[in-house]
């Protein structure tokens, strides 16, 4: 099942049928037994649309990462800090006893699919990361997952 954040709400996709839902996201991601719900929502017959392109999957959400994950990431992070005096940081994230979880975004400046970015004009350089995003509900529950890129 594959759940839409539009302008006309919230629509959600179940065996090739589109179903308007009632909840607005914030409510809707926090239900407590959400794939019940999910699945009374859409047994009858899907007739909605999806109209326009999907908004950001966040609303008022915080968007959390989790730490430096490979060792060639963790060489070119050391590198590219040396000269403003981080040079181990990342050296010492890597060897942690647990991923460094850090505050990555609040929701207005994630961007849905084909949306257009923004980068620093001081910036020199810029690499795409893809990143498997996990959706987590207000009780911890990962209750979604998609890609993204940081």
């Amino acid at each position: 099942m594959k759940l839409y954040h539009t302008a006309q709400g919230v629509i959600a996709e179940s065996n090739g049928r589109f179903h308007s839902l009632q909840d607005d996201w914030n409510t809707l991601i926090n239900h407590a037994d959400l794939l019940a719900h999910l699945r009374a929502a859409t047994s009858s017959r899907g007739n909605a649309e999806l109209a326009g392109t999907p908004l950001a999957p966040v609303v008022s959400q915080e968007v959390w990462a989790a730490g430096v994950t490979y060792f060639r990431s963790r060489s070119a992070r050391i590198d590219e800090s040396q000269d403003a005096g981080g040079g181990t940081f990342y050296d010492r994230v890597y060897h942690a006893a647990r991923p460094e979880i850090f505050f990555k975004a609040s929701a207005f400046r994630v961007r849905a699919s084909g949306e257009t970015i923004r980068i620093r004009a001081d910036a020199k350089w810029s690499v795409p990361e893809p990143e498997l995003a996990l959706y987590i509900n207000a009780r911890g529950q990962i209750i979604g997952y998609t890609i993204a890129n940081d």
